[in-house]
């Protein structure tokens, strides 16, 4: 089972170097004290202690770890090594040489090597020593040995759990950078459209205007052309004719008032609420409707031009609608803010409506409604009345 292991930590680092002194303070002791050698030579106990440290390192490297074939090399060579000199030699190591190892193999172990690499190391490991100590001190050797084993996989599991949190702090930077990206093409998005749509909202307006307006002023010029021949010839009905011409003026110039107050380009940055109370207002002095305006709330949220438009669009459709199809008297309009919804409220005097058949301006209105997940209401009493009502969530118009 080979595999490229992560970049070392400190945990790996420190227990590189605990392994390293492990063997340099053998190799030190013993030159001080050879005694415990007897007539075996130094130079060749330094070299089998350099073979049992440097074989197993082998198998565990910055960038390299084969957590099966480490616990073996530890076995076969330390292993060997240990039964070499307590069993053969019969030169007193104790469980010193044996004690590192088992740190490594606590500290290397997974779920799948620790189920044979621990009972090996716990009951075959230390056996070499039975045969230079008493029972009771080979009993006793397993505190020590409990001891290394644990502290190694206590280290195990702390650079585990830093592993494991480190790839979670990585997934989860990865996702807020995905997110953040995806925030910034969403509102690259929406400004597009809403470029988009106060576009094809000119674009309407500039057909209205040539359609409606280019037609009353081409008929004025045409009649003031008739004019001048029948002032030559019949006075009387040039001046009927003169009459005609300017009551296409007025309602022309009327026309050109409305539209103009549709486009209001200069107050999307005013507050919806001023806005809308405006509508309501000028189509009071134009129309000599009876028109209430009442604001239950406070606007705290702002809200983008492409919701005012579609709120201001609205209340103009429905005000329309109410004085041309309904001819009411007297329309109350009511503009509420909660925490969460924004709704508005129409109520008029009118005609009922029997039937709700949509027509242009009423299924633009609800479009336009359904682009910020609105709804929209309508509603009618038996004899007079009508009331539509719009209803938006706050988070949909920001």
């Amino acid at each position: 089972m080979k595999k490229t292991d992560p970049n070392w930590i400190w945990v790996d680092w420190f227990i590189f170097f605990l392994r390293l002194c492990w063997f340099l303070s053998g190799v030190l002791y013993f030159f001080l004290d050879r005694s415990h050698l007897g007539d075996f030579p130094y130079p060749y106990f330094v070299g089998i202690l350099a073979v049992c440290y440097i074989v197993p390192q082998l198998f565990w490297r910055p960038g390299y770890k084969n957590p099966v074939l480490y616990p073996i090399a530890e076995l076969l060579i330390t292993g060997g090594a240990a039964v070499y000199f307590n069993g053969i030699l019969h030169i007193i190591l104790g469980s010193s040489i044996i004690l590192m190892p088992l740190l490594m193999i606590g500290y290397l172990a997974t779920k799948k090597t620790a189920m044979w690499t621990f009972p090996v190391f716990l009951l075959i490991f230390p056996l070499p020593n039975l045969w230079t100590t008493n029972i009771v001190s080979y009993f006793l050797q397993y505190i020590d040995i409990f001891i290394f084993l644990g502290f190694g996989a206590c280290f195990n599991y702390v650079i585990h759990s830093q592993r494991r949190t480190n790839k979670i702090i990585e997934e989860n930077n990865k996702q807020y950078k995905l997110i953040k990206e995806q925030n910034r093409v969403l509102q690259q998005y929406t400004d597009q459209i809403e470029k988009v749509t106060l576009l094809q909202e000119r674009n309407r307006l500039a057909k209205e205007l040539h359609d409606t307006i280019g037609h009353h002023f081409t008929s004025v010029t045409v009649g003031l052309d008739a004019v001048s021949y029948l002032l030559e010839t019949d006075v009387d009905k040039a001046k009927q004719k003169i009459q005609t011409l300017a009551n296409v003026s007025r309602k022309g110039l009327e026309e050109i008032r409305q539209h103009i107050h549709q486009i209001a380009p200069s107050e999307n940055e005013e507050f919806l609420s001023i806005l809308l109370k405006k509508v309501a207002d000028d189509f009071r002095e134009t129309t000599d409707t009876d028109v209430e305006f009442h604001i239950q709330g406070k606007e705290k949220h702002h809200i983008s031009k492409n919701s005012k438009l579609t709120f201001i669009r609205c209340l103009q459709e429905a005000l329309t609608n109410a004085k041309r199809h309904g001819n009411a008297s007297k329309i109350t309009v009511h503009f509420l803010f909660t925490n969460t919804d924004m709704t508005l409220t129409i109520i008029n005097n009118g005609t009922p409506i029997n039937e709700i058949q949509p027509g242009f301006g009423l299924k633009a209105m609800r479009d336009r409604i359904e682009e910020l997940h609105g709804k929209l209401e309508i509603t009618s009493g038996k004899h007079y009345g009508v009331k539509l009502t719009i209803t938006v969530p706050i988070r949909e118009v920001g």
